[in-house]
């Protein structure tokens, strides 16, 4: 791929490997979790793609459509977060990073104790904190947020993010999380097979039409 987020990605992860970061934690490795994102990503790409059939043939609530699927993008953006959450906490030796973490730690907690160990400037913090959407992660969580029927999701306490802003971040993303299955399928650090690395894989070809979808909305 050429996409800069999925190359920005793999530039991290293998700066991570490099600095001695790296360490598979099996405790952080949830396979439930994973299969559970799994069927979520079916039923999302399922059930996206009937509402923006049905919204450009309705008369009435429109409205109503175009607020659901605001939401929806908002929860798959979020839900992504979410796995690079738990990623990053499979693969960073928690010794190596100041205070370490836990099964409780944010990703903007994450992403600032690796940034920090990683000796990165101020200007390449604030381009990963962007990258990795640790603000609207933090909005998500805490629910700091109004969406409005007009296609616009408002950001406590005065910043604006429409459904174009949502769809973008749909496919950032996306990109981010396939560069993670890439880094991972190509360590050279050993890993043990298991039912996730298939899973995975069927992860990929679920979503591969959801591009076509979100463009419908764009």
């Amino acid at each position: 791929m050429s996409d800069s987020n999925y190359q920005a990605i793999l530039i991290i992860l293998k700066d991570i490997e490099a600095k001695g970061l790296f360490q598979f934690n099996k405790e952080y490795h949830d396979e439930r979790f994973f299969i559970n994102f799994i069927e979520f990503e079916k039923s999302f790409t399922s059930s996206f793609e009937k509402i923006i059939q049905k919204t450009d043939t309705l008369e009435s609530g429109k409205e109503e459509m175009v607020f659901f699927a605001v939401y929806s993008l908002a929860s798959y953006v979020n839900s992504h977060l979410q796995v690079f959450e738990k990623f990053l906490k499979i693969i960073i030796n928690p010794k190596m990073i100041k205070g370490g973490f836990d099964e409780n730690t944010p990703l903007s907690q994450m992403i600032k104790k690796i940034c920090n160990k990683m000796q990165y400037s101020e200007k390449l913090k604030n381009s990963i904190r962007g990258l990795f959407l640790v603000d609207f992660r933090d909005v998500m969580t805490h629910q700091r947020y109004q969406i409005n029927k007009n296609g616009t999701m408002i950001i406590y306490p005065n910043q604006q993010i429409t459904l174009n802003d949502l769809y973008d971040n749909a496919l950032q993303v996306r990109s981010m999380f396939h560069a993670m299955l890439d880094w991972a399928d190509t360590t050279e650090k050993p890993r043990t097979k298991t039912v996730l690395d298939h899973a995975v894989n069927d992860l990929i070809n679920q979503v591969k039409t959801l591009d076509k979808k979100l463009d419908m909305l764009s």
